[in-house]
């Protein structure tokens, strides 16, 4: 098989994973009333109390613009909390509600249940060599950007 073809196999296959798994995120979060960037954020701000609007924009890989919109409507609903830190009036914390707390912890259950289903069939010797090889890909990809960079 040529090199040329052999990478679009692989790289069908990622996209073809990929859309399965947020076809499931998108059913497990219309589940619970929210979109799949909603959840996202509600994680982010989970795991980082008191993140700003800033950097949550660069952890959801979104501009700020946006990134304001969705906790403004997110703020609206009783799932966020924004706050601004006395010793900086310019910036945003960010902290969840006890709603988003509910909400955060009923849709992380949603999902496991459905990727349960699917992912627990996988053999342990499956998964090990799954994740050794994207381990491996992702190691190669980041070896070669260091390389370009260094150019």
């Amino acid at each position: 098989m040529k090199d040329q073809q052999r990478i679009q196999n692989i790289f069908t296959s990622f996209r073809e994973v990929n859309q399965a798994l947020n076809h499931s995120m998108l059913h497990a979060t219309q589940r619970t009333g929210i979109t799949p960037i909603q959840y996202y954020v509600l994680i982010v701000v989970a795991e980082t109390p008191g993140i700003g609007l800033n950097e949550l924009s660069e952890k959801i890989y979104s501009v700020t613009s946006t990134t304001s919109g969705i906790v403004e409507r997110m703020v609206k609903a009783g799932w966020l909390r924004r706050e601004r830190p006395a010793t900086n009036r310019r910036s945003i914390s960010l902290t969840l509600t006890h709603e988003g707390i509910a909400l955060v912890q009923q849709t992380r259950e949603m999902r496991f249940s459905q990727l349960a289903i699917s992912l627990l069939h996988l053999s342990e010797e499956d998964e090990q060599h799954l994740i050794r090889i994207q381990k491996e890909i992702v190691n190669n990809i980041q070896r070669q950007r260091e390389e370009e960079i260094d150019e």
